[in-house]
């Protein structure tokens, strides 16, 4: 017999998803859920390490591999980065082009997912809370 740990999506609470925990490849993959106050610190962070690079088609595969990544933080910056772009709010980029936006809406869907547990939030004001344009509280259990 083997150990489980047994996962339910907050999207599907129908599904299950059994992970052996053996699996160091899988159990690898797993990340405990970021607190209320771990977000809002990493929200008000004002450093940026993700960059604007020029040229479409390596900006598009820098920005696939930080969403790749499951880096939270690199999420983060770079769903800030975007945007403020989007939001007009950067004077060195006027636009976001389509492979931009297509980034910026996968981004939206991973923060939706955890912040939306972790803090209630609606899918559209993931984005305006990230820029610090909406403000919530602390969600009781």
């Amino acid at each position: 017999s083997k150990d489980y740990y047994i996962l339910v999506p907050i999207s599907n609470p129908t599904h299950k998803v059994y992970v052996p925990t053996d699996s160091e490849y899988l159990t690898g993959k797993m990340q405990k859920l970021l607190s209320y106050d771990e977000i809002i610190l990493l929200i008000s962070c004002e450093e940026n390490d993700i960059v604007w690079i020029n040229d479409n088609k390596q900006r598009n595969r820098y920005f696939k591999e930080i969403l790749n990544s499951y880096d939270r933080i690199k999420i983060f910056m770079l769903a800030k980065l975007l945007y403020n772009i989007k939001q007009g709010n950067n004077k060195n980029v006027k636009k976001l082009y389509a492979s931009d936006e297509e980034i910026l809406k996968k981004l939206t869907k991973i923060l939706y997912s955890e912040l939306s547990y972790v803090i209630s939030l609606e899918e559209n004001d993931v984005l305006p809370f990230i820029n610090g344009e909406i403000k919530c509280t602390k969600k009781e259990r």
